[in-house]
């Protein structure tokens, strides 16, 4: 399992928390590899447009049954949508159970804020708030650009860092195929994705922070970190452009009436760890079968999904095993 050192980091409820390889790493970006001749120039006009929409929040939780502790706590939340007042920060900041919230903004002005959702599996939700109540600052959304992350791509990330309302701390980020972290061992732990790492050094309050790039766009969202290190994690934000387009859907601004909305998933229940082909062929994998993989696979791809473990009486409870290697998935 994960270093037990791993932490969520940020909740601050207290103290508990060259060119060829270059382009094989990294996604398109347009245009490509603008980010290393950003200028501090820049990075001052990027800084300039995310922090007024940076968001301290403050909230107050009973004990749920998620295995959550009853408390007050300090995190970091950005706003994604002005026209319909939605926030964007971390699934153990939203809470399993009930919670009051309210959000600071930079210039002091303090509103509620009400939880709209709360991811089932990964570590992010939503909180939403009448735009209208904000009458002193100008700000504008956060736009969401998870297709712009990249292996050496230069980021900031902007948050109530150790409770002081804004930190702007820097990093670069080093690895987009990093095992999602393991914080504890009977508490939440987010499973089947990657998380991306930066030594961006974040510690307690910086939960639900935008990681952004020289454009002002977020290309992450700030979930943990590593006591003993610098180490920060981020979740990728593929999954949170998805929830977010079903919000928007039929919903032109705050005034709509909001109703319950699903976000349509399958699920297998069954939870998958990404193991490299070495590995693999210790689990049984034929050398055909990785070639075939291999071939069909981007370049760069260093693995597959193992088994970990299956949900009794799931869909996959007596198909599929721990130690099963996933080759094709729907004849693909």
């Amino acid at each position: 399992m994960g270093d037990p050192l791993e932490r969520l980091g940020s909740d601050g409820a207290a103290e508990p928390e060259e060119s060829s390889m270059k382009e094989e790493l990294c996604m398109e970006i347009d245009p490509p590899f603008r980010e290393n001749l950003a200028t501090a120039e820049d990075w001052r006009k990027a800084l300039n447009k995310v922090v007024p929409a940076v968001v301290v929040l403050r909230t107050t939780a009973c004990r749920a049954f998620d295995t959550e502790s009853a408390g007050a706590s300090y995190a970091t939340g950005f706003v994604v949508d002005k026209r319909r007042g939605i926030i964007l920060t971390n699934r153990h900041v939203v809470k399993p159970g009930p919670v009051v919230a309210e959000a600071m903004f930079v210039n002091r002005e303090e509103i509620p804020v009400y939880p709209i959702y709360r991811d089932p599996v990964h570590d992010f939700g939503f909180f939403r708030y009448n735009p209208s109540s904000i009458q002193f600052l100008s700000y504008e959304e956060i736009p969401l650009a998870p297709e712009a992350a990249c292996v050496g791509l230069e980021i900031r990330v902007v948050g109530n860092d150790s409770g002081e309302k804004v930190s702007i701390l820097a990093g670069t980020i080093a690895r987009l195929d990093r095992d999602a972290p393991h914080y504890k061992k009977d508490g939440y732990n987010d499973f089947n994705t990657f998380y991306m790492q930066a030594a961006s050094g974040t510690k307690g309050g910086s939960s639900g922070s935008p990681v952004i790039d020289w454009q002002g766009r977020a290309v992450a969202l700030n979930a943990g970190s590593k006591s003993s290190s610098a180490s920060a994690f981020f979740l990728p934000l593929e999954r949170v452009v998805r929830a977010l387009e079903f919000f928007q859907k039929g919903r032109s601004s705050f005034s709509d009436k909001w109703e319950a909305v699903t976000i349509p998933r399958g699920t297998v229940q069954v939870t998958f760890l990404h193991k490299g082909f070495d590995e693999t062929r210790r689990l049984g994998l034929r050398s055909e079968t990785e070639q075939m993989v291999r071939h069909a696979s981007p370049s760069g791809e260093t693995g597959m999904l193992v088994v970990d473990s299956v949900v009794p009486g799931g869909p996959a409870h007596n198909l599929l095993e721990p130690g099963d290697v996933l080759v094709r998935i729907n004849g693909e």
